[in-house]
């Protein structure tokens, strides 16, 4: 037969460069779409793991010192964030690395969820509003502050910041409120607490009013106070439909 017959016969099984150019085009274009998602999915789960195991050890360390000091409802409530902590707290908490509200101030600068600066009680200084508040660093990287508001004597204010002074220090993002009694123990802000930071008890719907746009929800644009609430509520999870910034 025709050899020459036989060569044009021959099909090309190859791609044409028009065919490998549209299939990365499309490839990277399915990465852009999924690959921040998959990210922030992990964050999450990161964020949430270390607030879990920071709350835990807090909680443990109260559970031993009522061993030796009694039930925390016999505890002294006229004590301030650091007079507490000293007492109380840091005698059963392992590896704790002490700082300054000076140095905590400059070396990590707090922000609200919606990005403005955040000086409030859990994080302020030591100034006749905030009270001395107790700034530390626990075994596993997290910081914690223990602070009493001055108007406030049922109970401290406790921030934790689940990757100790790296950014953001935003409130929702690494760093979470929560409120210390003689009643209810370890609380999220919100839940439980002061009346002017509370959740109210008659809300229809408490998830709902926890994300909505008042001052102190979970919310993008608002200080972001109840998201340790949120977390909580939500099985210590961080749902979809959480803000994260």
């Amino acid at each position: 037969m025709n050899s020459g017959f036989r060569e044009t016969e021959k099909k090309n099984f190859g791609f044409t460069l028009a065919e490998v150019l549209i299939t990365l085009a499309i490839i990277g274009i399915v990465a852009a779409l999924t690959v921040p998602t998959l990210i922030q999915k992990y964050q999450k789960q990161v964020a949430v793991t270390r607030l879990k195991k920071a709350y835990s050890i807090i909680s443990q360390a109260l559970q031993l010192s009522q061993i030796d000091n009694g039930s925390v409802n016999t505890w002294d409530n006229t004590l301030d964030g650091h007079q507490f902590f000293e007492k109380y707290l840091k005698p059963y908490l392992k590896s704790v690395e002490e700082i300054s509200a000076s140095d905590l101030q400059k070396l990590a600068p707090r922000f609200k969820l919606n990005g403005t600066p955040y000086t409030g009680t859990t994080f302020g200084g030591e100034s006749s509003e905030s009270g001395t508040g107790a700034h530390f660093i626990i075994a596993d990287g997290s910081q914690i502050t223990i602070n009493r508001h001055a108007s406030d004597a049922s109970g401290l204010w406790v921030g934790i910041d689940i990757n100790g002074l790296k950014k953001p220090n935003k409130v929702g993002h690494d760093t979470f409120l929560f409120y210390l009694s003689s009643v209810y123990g370890l609380t999220p802000l919100g839940d439980k607490g002061p009346t002017g930071w509370l959740i109210p008890d008659d809300v229809e719907n408490k998830r709902d009013y926890i994300l909505s746009d008042v001052s102190y929800a979970c919310n993008a644009n608002q200080s972001g106070y109840w998201c340790s609430a949120l977390i909580m509520l939500d099985g210590w999870e961080i749902k979809a439909d959480y803000p994260w910034q």
